[in-house]
């Protein structure tokens, strides 16, 4: 056998597994080879830049700037002035500590527009000693773009169901004021003519006209009350709410409401979502749930929110079988999360249903006390 070759038994073996790579290859992969590779395959923009924040490599660039315009020039000069001193100072600290760092920065394109990234920030040791900041930096506009259109969404449909809102008062006060109104003098005259005539009992057609028109009022501060009660507005959430319990109690045998809320009024905006998410709740139970017993319960929870439960021992639902055209629970999720609320409603077949909505409560937006 020639002087520095090796015999069959001694060469290196190479296996190949499912994907035909032979493992002797990669064990032969260089760390330059491996760079390339991240660089050219990474979906990020990743960046070297030194001390002073000047870009020394970058993998790609994009928005109409050339790899001239970038190299060598300072990330800063790239940022819009808002994100470049949070920038310079993370920076500093990655030199500083060692330690990788996160932030989000705009930058401004080439035709004016912006742009926006979440950055990575990570040393590059050499002999222990921080060299270089690697910054791997990933596009956020299309999360932006999206977080911007949910937004807007929410603040639309804040505004309808505020305009709502302020219809249903309206409506509320115009048959509180107008044809309740009416109502209640028609039924003076007629009690009064009933007296008049001693009660006779033979007059059963002005009794019949007396049971009706009470009927009718019956019916207007029903129509009140499903509108929006004046006691929301006059009295607080918590008026509101009884009255909700009492209408119930003529379908549901027995409503409980209990209550631990501080002694001043909720904002506005609270006291109405805490209202409707109650009435859409009961609403539920009366028509749906074949209850025997509800309870609701009003309580503070932590230092700046504010816990509502509804709860039932009705006969209970599938939840993946709620037909397309009842938007009731839905509605309920929509409320607490345009208010930064968490709702969650747990029920099964057999078992009842809990509603059940945590709501956050600004403190400075708190209205005046009751009483």
């Amino acid at each position: 056998m020639a002087q520095g070759t090796r015999s069959e038994a001694e060469q290196p073996v190479a296996t190949a597994n499912a994907t035909g790579v032979h493992t002797a290859d990669v064990s032969r992969i260089d760390s330059d080879s491996l760079w390339q590779a991240v660089c050219r395959v990474s979906g990020d923009y990743i960046a070297v830049v030194d001390g002073a924040g000047m870009i020394r490599f970058c993998n790609r660039v994009d928005d109409g700037w050339s790899p001239d315009q970038v190299m060598g020039r300072s990330m800063l000069d790239f940022t819009m002035p808002e994100s470049t001193e949070q920038l310079h100072k993370v920076i500093a600290e990655v030199f500083t500590t060692g330690q990788e760092q996160t932030l989000e920065t705009t930058v401004r394109r080439l035709d004016g527009s912006l742009n926006y990234f979440s950055l990575r920030l990570g040393p590059v040791f050499v002999d222990g000693r921080t060299a270089a900041i690697l910054v791997c930096c990933e596009n956020i506009l299309p999360l932006k773009t999206s977080e911007k259109s949910l937004q807007h969404e929410r603040n639309l449909l804040r505004r309808l169901l505020k305009i709502q809102e302020r219809e249903r008062q309206l409506v509320s006060y115009e048959i509180h004021d107008g044809l309740a109104q009416y109502l209640a003098g028609a039924m003076m005259h007629l009690e009064a003519c009933e007296h008049a005539l001693g009660g006779a009992g033979e007059n059963r057609e002005l009794h019949e006209g007396l049971r009706l028109l009470r009927a009718a009022a019956d019916e207007a501060r029903r129509l009140i009350g499903g509108l929006r009660p004046p006691a929301l507005d006059e009295l607080g959430i918590i008026d509101a709410v009884e009255s909700l319990a009492a209408d119930a109690r003529t379908d549901v045998p027995r409503v409980d409401f209990t209550h631990r809320l501080p002694s001043r009024r909720l904002p506005p905006d609270v006291e109405t979502t805490i209202f409707r998410i109650v009435q859409e709740s009961l609403s539920n139970v009366r028509r749906h749930a074949g209850a025997g017993a509800a309870s609701i319960s009003l309580e503070q929870h932590g230092e700046n929110g504010l816990r509502i439960v509804v709860h039932d021992d009705g006969i209970g639902f599938d939840p993946t079988k709620v037909a397309e055209d009842r938007f009731g629970l839905e509605g309920i999720r929509q409320r607490a999360w345009l208010l930064g609320g968490e709702p969650v409603i747990t029920t099964s077949l057999g078992g009842g249903t809990t509603v059940s909505v945590t709501l956050p409560i600004d403190p400075k937006e708190a209205a005046p006390s009751r009483g």
